[in-house]
């Protein structure tokens, strides 16, 4: 079951790389990225793990896809933002909250379905968020490398990144 619960926490968490990735880009500070999204999914997950009695008819794999519309959102008003100023480095950890909520949708369906297989404890919500904590770092230490900082400069190239992260998202509502 251990492997089992490692490979769902991958699964769920592949998403955290491309918005780590992307949201470095834009911010210069990175640990408010990273916690912020990681704490934001292990809330998500905890909630979702202890009120599984409540939600277990209501919730859907569908559901995740609301992460994308999400995401859309935060590109949208990173791009927007990005046309009007520069961005306020302030900003990142609300941003990373409101990205934390979007990725972790599907990290807590998935949560709701370990929970209903019976795994109904607490280090579940926390490999969940540790698996996002560490794709998350992977993808702000790729943005770093040389040949990824040239396009950096590219300024509205982030917010579209998370837009294409949340149009995919979007496409399990019609698969």
């Amino acid at each position: 079951m251990v492997y089992f619960l490692l490979i769902t926490a991958l699964t769920v968490s592949i998403d955290s790389f491309v918005c780590g990735f992307s949201l470095s880009l834009c911010n210069s500070k990175k640990l408010p990225i990273i916690l912020g999204i990681a704490l934001t999914v292990f809330l998500m997950c905890l909630c979702v793990n202890y009120a599984t009695v409540f939600f277990a008819d209501k919730i859907t794999e569908k559901t995740a896809c609301l992460g994308g519309i999400l995401l859309i959102l935060v590109g949208v008003y990173n791009l927007l933002k990005k046309s009007k100023t520069e961005m306020p480095n302030g900003n990142s950890l609300k941003l990373s909250i409101l990205t934390g909520l979007a990725v972790g949708l599907d990290g807590a369906v998935a949560n709701l379905s370990l929970s209903l297989m019976g795994m109904n404890a607490f280090y579940v919500p926390l490999t969940i968020a540790i698996m996002h904590a560490v794709m998350i770092a992977l993808g702000v230490i790729l943005s770093q490398t040389p040949l990824i900082k040239k396009f950096a400069k590219i300024e509205f190239l982030p917010p579209v990144i998370l837009i294409v992260l949340g149009g995919y998202k979007l496409l399990g509502l019609f698969i």
